[in-house]
């Protein structure tokens, strides 16, 4: 099965198939191929049987269980970590929100929609300098102040994310656990930042 992505307006979604089609990694969507006919425009993606993390968080009325927040996050995280470290360019993912967070049958994150990904700096450069994109509630203040995008964008993206993530939980959790997560969540994707 496919996912499909239908381009508005005319435009094609060049950044994503850019990005897309030269990365492999397993927490981003694999972008399958491409249709262009007038002017119509149409990327299939892989199928993602349970859709969106947004999905999850706030339409559905069962919540996820604690264990599968956490498994979604670590996943995402390690999307966010290959394109800013691993990557043969870095790249500025730009969009990270719940809705751009899709998730296969058993619950493992892939990020989606590269529309807004930026080539990242590279060498002696801190930032890129760009016009400011990205869904608000979700930009880091200093992007949209400035318009210096960094990977620390994304990051602070992810951690509104997370934010939100944790929002509806159950009561039942508790400090200590919480903490134990966001030390391995901290360990395996911030981690990196430290040694920067």
């Amino acid at each position: 099965m496919m996912g499909f992505k239908v381009i508005k307006n005319g435009l094609f979604g060049r950044a994503e198939v850019n990005f897309l089609g030269d990365l492999v990694p397993p927490n981003l969507v694999k972008l399958i191929g491409y249709c262009i006919e007038d002017d119509q425009r149409l990327l299939v993606y892989e199928f993602m049987p349970r859709g969106s993390l947004e999905n999850h968080l706030f339409r559905r009325s069962l919540p996820l269980p604690w264990s599968i927040r956490m498994k979604i996050a670590l996943g995402a995280a390690k999307g966010l970590a290959f394109l800013h470290e691993e990557a043969e360019r870095p790249v500025i993912y730009r969009d990270f929100k719940t809705s751009n967070i899709l998730l296969d049958a058993d619950y493992n994150a892939k990020l989606s929609d590269f529309g807004l990904a930026k080539d990242g700096p590279e060498g002696d450069k801190t930032h890129v300098s760009t016009r400011v994109m990205g869904t608000y509630g979700y930009a880091a203040p200093e992007y949209v102040m400035t318009g210096h995008l960094t990977s620390w964008s994304d990051v602070y993206s992810f951690g509104v994310v997370f934010k939100a993530m944790g929002r509806a939980i159950n009561k039942t959790v508790s400090i200590v656990e919480l903490i134990k997560v966001r030390c391995l969540i901290v360990y395996h994707y911030a981690g990196w930042l430290y040694v920067h």
